[in-house]
């Protein structure tokens, strides 16, 4: 499977999960402008870890912590995973 490929499907998974995302926390973290926010975000961490020189194992784990946890995989991303 090409990485392109791998890449598309985690971008729709990404936006599947700020569309229903609306009761996040119960606190309505995923619409509005914080949705956004964190959209842009994500997608800048998974682009940053594509072009790393990482393991494709390392990579599609930080991908899927990024993507599970949208808040608190990004802080960790930066705070332990970026070399």
């Amino acid at each position: 499977m090409k990485l392109t490929h791998v890449f598309t499907a985690f971008l729709l998974l990404l936006f599947s999960q700020i569309a229903a995302a609306a009761s996040f926390f119960g606190m309505g973290w995923g619409g509005g402008i914080v949705g956004l926010i964190l959209l842009i975000l994500a997608i800048i961490a998974i682009m940053d870890v594509l072009q790393s020189s990482r393991a494709t194992e390392e990579k599609l784990l930080w991908i899927v912590v990024i993507l599970i946890l949208p808040l608190i995989g990004l802080i960790l991303y930066y705070v332990i995973g970026k070399k």
